[in-house]
């Protein structure tokens, strides 16, 4: 593995990006010494995330590892983030520094993650940005989760497992059918459905704009999320419920599964769109097993899966969709 080491706590100003549940991402700014900016070259593009204190994520150097040899294989080039270890100075003061800009920065912060700090680590990670290149270019990010059918799922399964769990959820909030990327060539509902969920406030409210028809075009000849749906697939044919299933084969699939896609759209019209998956971070399976048949039970006997649950919901499944069409 390539590893970095960080300039001087000093040496450096951070910028607070973005978190989620287990890290934390800043934008690194190098102070030149003496007129020499050698780092600005290697932390141009990248982006620095740091684990959170008090996670049960594996170390860095684990994941890394986990990424080069087992994930990143499985893909063509391109396809993915690019992400480097980068070694953290043992004095502690980069730790310190970026606790400080998340303390100054609570009020951007979301809720629960409020007061959560970055953890003691021997290394961060250089992480691929795929923020905007151009002020008018047009960055979307989703989350292409169960891009098939859970092996778990009752044959009268009228919701997918995506739809199921959000059903299960009772968010309230409209999400992405996952089945729907795959019937935006010939379903005349799914494109503009997932056209919608994809774009919501980012995008001009005007279905003809460029960047509606880039954006339907790529949705309609990708190969990337067809890829990411195969190899879901691939490495878990059971279901986590089934005694037949291989454990690294699941948590390999539930990595798969548990995944961001950044889709950049540039300004100037003769660019092509750029998308690539991120956060392919190694499950735990071994601590997750329990909680992800847990799950699936409880999708199954409450009746998410089928659409019986009690109270009643409703979601814009494609199954669902088609099971309505046929009365």
């Amino acid at each position: 593995m390539t590893q970095l080491t960080l300039p001087p706590a000093a040496n450096c100003r951070y910028t607070f990006v973005g978190e989620g549940a287990a890290n934390v991402v800043f934008e690194v700014h190098p102070q030149p010494e003496g007129g020499e900016s050698n780092s600005h070259n290697v932390f141009k593009g990248y982006l620095l995330r740091v684990p959170k204190a008090g996670t049960k994520a594996f170390p860095y150097s684990e994941l890394q590892s986990y990424w080069e040899s087992v994930v990143r294989p499985l893909f063509e080039e391109g396809d993915l983030t690019e992400q480097r270890l980068v070694r953290l100075d043992a004095s502690g003061e980069t730790i310190s520094s970026l606790n400080k800009v998340l303390e100054k920065n609570e009020a951007r912060r979301r809720k629960d993650f409020r007061g959560s700090r970055v953890a003691k680590a021997e290394y961060g990670m250089l992480v691929e940005d795929m923020c905007k290149k151009h002020p008018d270019d047009v960055v979307l990010e989703f989350k292409p989760k169960w891009l098939a059918q859970s092996p778990s799922a009752p044959a009268s399964a009228r919701r997918c497992r995506n739809c199921a769990r959000e059903a299960c959820k009772s968010s309230g909030k409209p999400i992405i059918c996952s089945l729907d990327f795959f019937e935006s060539p010939s379903d005349p509902q799914a494109l503009p459905l997932t056209l919608a969920r994809l774009t919501s406030s980012l995008l001009p409210k005007n279905p003809e704009s460029s960047e509606h028809r880039r954006l339907a075009h790529w949705l309609q000849i990708n190969t990337l999320i067809p890829r990411l749906r195969d190899l879901q697939v691939s490495f878990d044919g059971n279901g986590p419920l089934s005694p037949n299933t291989d454990a690294g084969d699941l948590q390999l699939a539930m990595t798969l599964r548990d995944c961001s896609c950044f889709v950049r759209i540039p300004a100037r019209a003769g660019l092509p769109v750029e998308a690539k998956i991120a956060d392919l971070d190694k499950k735990n399976g071994k601590a997750k097993l329990e909680y992800w048949q847990r799950t699936e039970r409880e999708l199954i006997e409450g009746g998410y899966y089928e659409g019986t649950e009690q109270p009643p919901g409703k979601t814009n499944c494609l199954l669902e969709r088609a099971a309505a069409n046929q009365f």
